[in-house]
Protein backbone atom coordinates (compact mmCIF):
# COMPACT_ATOMS: atom_id res chain seq x y z
CA UNK A 1 0.00 0.00 0.00
CA UNK A 2 1.34 3.53 -1.14
CA UNK A 3 2.49 6.08 1.83
CA UNK A 4 0.35 8.77 2.82
CA UNK A 5 1.05 12.27 1.19
CA UNK A 6 1.29 12.83 4.91
CA UNK A 7 3.90 10.65 5.90
CA UNK A 8 5.91 10.79 2.33
CA UNK A 9 9.29 12.53 2.06
CA UNK A 10 9.57 15.04 -1.20
CA UNK A 11 12.58 15.41 -2.24
CA UNK A 12 12.08 18.28 -4.56
CA UNK A 13 10.03 20.50 -2.17
CA UNK A 14 12.92 23.01 -1.78
CA UNK A 15 14.08 24.34 1.47
CA UNK A 16 11.43 25.64 3.81
CA UNK A 17 12.30 27.99 7.20
CA UNK A 18 12.11 25.26 10.32
CA UNK A 19 12.97 25.84 13.84
CA UNK A 20 15.79 23.89 15.27
CA UNK A 21 13.80 20.74 15.93
CA UNK A 22 12.93 20.42 12.03
CA UNK A 23 9.29 21.37 12.66
CA UNK A 24 7.75 24.95 11.71
CA UNK A 25 4.26 24.73 13.97
CA UNK A 26 2.90 28.26 12.75
CA UNK A 27 -0.67 29.91 12.46
CA UNK A 28 -2.74 30.67 9.26
CA UNK A 29 -5.03 33.58 8.93
CA UNK A 30 -7.40 31.10 6.87
CA UNK A 31 -10.75 29.65 7.02
CA UNK A 32 -10.60 25.81 6.71
CA UNK A 33 -13.04 23.50 6.74
CA UNK A 34 -13.43 19.81 6.31
CA UNK A 35 -16.26 17.88 5.07
CA UNK A 36 -16.33 13.76 4.75
CA UNK A 37 -20.15 12.39 3.85
CA UNK A 38 -21.89 16.05 3.88
CA UNK A 39 -20.72 17.23 6.96
CA UNK A 40 -18.39 19.54 8.53
CA UNK A 41 -16.17 17.42 10.26
CA UNK A 42 -13.52 20.41 11.12
CA UNK A 43 -14.22 24.14 10.55
CA UNK A 44 -11.70 26.83 12.23
CA UNK A 45 -10.37 30.01 11.63
CA UNK A 46 -7.47 29.26 14.42
CA UNK A 47 -5.91 26.69 12.04
CA UNK A 48 -1.89 25.68 12.43
CA UNK A 49 0.17 25.02 9.93
CA UNK A 50 2.58 22.16 10.06
CA UNK A 51 6.32 22.50 8.11
CA UNK A 52 8.70 19.78 8.16
CA UNK A 53 11.70 19.71 5.70
CA UNK A 54 10.65 17.42 2.45
CA UNK A 55 7.24 16.62 3.66
CA UNK A 56 4.01 18.56 2.31
CA UNK A 57 2.38 20.67 4.73
CA UNK A 58 -0.23 19.87 7.01
CA UNK A 59 -3.20 21.55 9.01
CA UNK A 60 -3.64 21.51 12.64
CA UNK A 61 -7.22 22.02 13.92
CA UNK A 62 -7.87 23.16 17.20
CA UNK A 63 -9.84 20.27 18.91
CA UNK A 64 -12.44 22.48 20.25
CA UNK A 65 -13.10 23.45 16.24
CA UNK A 66 -13.72 19.22 15.68
CA UNK A 67 -16.10 17.31 15.58
CA UNK A 68 -14.84 14.96 17.34
CA UNK A 69 -18.31 12.91 18.32
CA UNK A 70 -17.57 11.61 14.79
CA UNK A 71 -14.46 10.03 15.82
CA UNK A 72 -14.23 6.51 16.55
CA UNK A 73 -10.84 5.33 18.71
CA UNK A 74 -8.67 3.04 16.84
CA UNK A 75 -5.56 1.42 18.20
CA UNK A 76 -3.27 2.71 15.91
CA UNK A 77 -0.73 4.84 17.10
CA UNK A 78 2.73 5.78 15.34
CA UNK A 79 5.41 7.47 17.20
CA UNK A 80 7.13 10.98 15.71
CA UNK A 81 10.69 12.31 16.80
CA UNK A 82 10.31 15.72 18.75
CA UNK A 83 5.87 15.50 18.70
CA UNK A 84 5.22 11.98 20.39
CA UNK A 85 2.82 9.26 19.84
CA UNK A 86 0.00 9.97 17.71
CA UNK A 87 -3.20 8.37 18.42
CA UNK A 88 -5.63 7.78 15.33
CA UNK A 89 -9.00 8.05 14.87
CA UNK A 90 -11.70 6.60 12.25
CA UNK A 91 -14.49 9.31 11.36
CA UNK A 92 -18.20 8.02 11.00
CA UNK A 93 -20.90 9.78 9.68
CA UNK A 94 -23.70 7.66 8.78
CA UNK A 95 -23.18 4.27 7.45
CA UNK A 96 -19.46 5.96 6.00
CA UNK A 97 -16.41 5.22 7.72
CA UNK A 98 -13.18 7.03 7.33
CA UNK A 99 -10.81 4.10 8.86
CA UNK A 100 -7.29 6.23 10.50
CA UNK A 101 -8.37 9.59 9.07
CA UNK A 102 -7.71 11.42 12.11
CA UNK A 103 -4.61 11.74 14.94
CA UNK A 104 -4.03 13.87 17.39
CA UNK A 105 -0.89 13.49 20.31
CA UNK A 106 -2.68 13.44 23.87
CA UNK A 107 1.17 14.36 25.69
CA UNK A 108 3.19 15.67 22.93
CA UNK A 109 6.67 16.14 23.43
CA UNK A 110 5.79 19.83 22.08
CA UNK A 111 3.23 21.86 24.08
CA UNK A 112 2.32 23.76 21.20
CA UNK A 113 0.70 20.61 19.34
CA UNK A 114 -1.75 20.03 22.63
CA UNK A 115 -5.44 20.25 21.82
CA UNK A 116 -4.94 19.95 18.02
CA UNK A 117 -6.23 17.27 15.21
CA UNK A 118 -4.68 16.74 12.23
CA UNK A 119 -6.98 14.75 9.29
CA UNK A 120 -5.28 12.80 6.23
CA UNK A 121 -6.48 14.91 3.04
CA UNK A 122 -6.95 11.83 0.96
CA UNK A 123 -9.48 10.20 3.82
CA UNK A 124 -12.09 13.35 3.86
CA UNK A 125 -14.19 13.83 0.89
CA UNK A 126 -13.42 17.73 0.48
CA UNK A 127 -11.34 20.45 1.64
CA UNK A 128 -12.21 24.26 1.92
CA UNK A 129 -9.55 26.88 2.14
CA UNK A 130 -11.29 30.26 2.93
CA UNK A 131 -13.78 30.25 0.09
CA UNK A 132 -12.19 27.60 -2.06
CA UNK A 133 -12.85 24.13 -2.27
CA UNK A 134 -11.25 20.82 -3.51
CA UNK A 135 -11.67 17.89 -3.35
CA UNK A 136 -8.61 14.83 -2.24
CA UNK A 137 -8.70 13.55 -5.78
CA UNK A 138 -7.58 17.18 -6.77
CA UNK A 139 -4.29 17.32 -4.57
CA UNK A 140 -1.35 14.84 -6.24
CA UNK A 141 2.17 14.62 -5.74
CA UNK A 142 4.51 13.03 -7.95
Amino acid sequence: MAKALEDRVVENLGQRPVADDGILFEPTQRRVRVMFGGVTVADSRAVMLMLEQKRLAVYYFPAKDVREDLFVPTSFTSSHAGRGEASFYSVKVGDRIAEKAAWRYLQPERADLKDYVAFYWDKMDAWFEEDDGWTSRTVRVT
